[in-house]
């Protein structure tokens, strides 16, 4: 038998973009150098904004600061695709970006050209504020509370029925737990989880009668709602307009089309006795 004649290479995982490979002491994904100095570096320019990157799509996300000297060095442009805390970590482009926007040229309320150094937009007064906490990612639901909250409220309004103020203000946590079918069939759609090869893997979700879904109209008129602004990616896309009702045809359209056919009957009948 045998004796082996080396020692194998210990594997080493990226702490930056987690990539694997055979000893060294630098990523050969991302370039990232694994000694103690740079990993402290790079968490001290970490933070919640994110700049889409193909290349290098595992990288963490940068602080405020970071961001700015990127605008100012003409890395982030106006078209630059990023999210971060005040697009809720949607995407979006930077031009659109509140706190972003006007380092690129832009006030993210009116789209108007701006100045970076200016306090605010000279057309529409908005404010251009820099969002410097590190830990705050943004995001809508904050604590598990809220998260729970929010889902039994979305669970009520995909079944069509009206949320309960008191209950969504704290005395729903001692409530009945509601099903969760249709919102997670929801998130699936949302998440691109349905459909393809992707869910080959993925046992079959029970089948579900969900409620026609409320437009994006109907969500922001609701009483307390904030005005739509052009803070999101979403904001880009043009909206759709409400779903049809589910049901069936409506007696008004049968008897519509029971009138189109007798006068084609007539026509037909006078076509064939004027000949």
């Amino acid at each position: 038998m045998a004796e082996p004649t080396g020692v194998s290479e210990k594997l080493v995982l990226c702490p930056y973009c987690g990539h694997a490979q055979q000893g060294g002491d630098r990523c050969q994904d991302c370039g990232g150098l694994f000694e103690p100095l740079s990993r402290r570096a790079t968490q001290i320019a970490m933070g919640p904004w994110y700049i889409r990157d193909k290349q290098r799509p595992f990288k963490p996300g940068c602080c405020y600061d970071i961001v700015k000297r990127l605008a100012e060095t003409g890395r982030i442009k106006p078209t630059t695709v990023m999210r971060g805390p005040t697009t809720k970590q949607f995407w979006s482009i930077a031009r659109n970006v509140p706190g972003v926007a006007h380092l690129v040229g832009y006030c993210h309320a009116c789209s108007a050209h701006v100045s970076p150094n200016e306090p605010k937009c000279p057309d529409c007064g908005a404010m251009f504020g820099e969002p410097r906490n590190r830990n705050e990612l943004g995001i809508s639901y904050k604590t598990e509370a809220d998260a729970q909250r929010a889902q039994r409220e979305l669970d009520a309004e995909l079944r069509g029925e009206k949320v309960d103020e008191a209950s969504s203000s704290g005395s729903w946590m001692s409530a009945e737990p509601m099903p969760t079918a249709p919102s997670s069939d929801l998130l699936a759609e949302v998440m691109n989880l349905t459909g393809g090869d992707s869910g080959a893997d993925m046992p079959a979700a029970p089948a579900v009668t969900q409620a026609p879904r409320p437009s994006a109209d109907a969500i922001s008129k609701k009483p307390g709602a904030p005005p739509a602004r052009g803070t999101s990616a979403f904001d880009d896309i043009a909206p759709t307009g409400p779903l049809p009702e589910a049901g069936g045809i409506s007696p008004v359209v049968w008897v519509l089309v029971a009138l189109n056919i007798i006068l084609i009957s007539i026509v037909v009948v006078v076509v064939m006795v004027t000949r």
